[in-house]
């Protein structure tokens, strides 16, 4: 199972880091206000962990809620760590914490929304 979320965790990455890169291309080309940045952010963050707990609850049978939180937990410390040393700031404060718990919320949702698509799969 620590196999299924590290893959899970490790392919949302770097599909975060695909986007963040086309989406800076983007903002480079057309111009864009930077009030987009943010909205987009976060949407970005969820397709992510979606894809990552799909990825990582396939093999579970039970507790997938678990395993989604675990991969949105992971997913969160993980960019975090990247995008800090990117940025040569490791700034921990409210903003990371809400993060923090939004991005574990997700992955649990993300769990439980897929677990119950497939009904021969305990949600508990």
């Amino acid at each position: 199972m620590i196999k299924s979320i590290c893959k899970g965790v490790l392919c949302a990455v770097i599909a975060t880091l695909l986007f963040i890169l086309g989406f800076a291309l983007i903002l480079q080309l057309t111009g864009l206000n930077n009030n987009v940045i943010s909205p987009v952010m976060q949407i970005v963050k969820v397709v992510c962990i979606f894809m990552a707990v799909a990825i990582a609850i396939k093999p579970a049978k039970s507790k997938g809620w678990l395993f989604g939180a675990l991969v949105g937990l992971l997913y969160m410390v993980l960019t975090f760590l990247i995008f800090a040393l990117v940025d040569g700031n490791l700034n921990l404060g409210l903003n990371t914490f809400s993060d923090l718990v939004f991005q574990t919320l997700i992955g649990l949702i993300s769990a439980v929304i897929l677990r119950l698509r497939n009904k021969d799969v305990e949600v508990a």
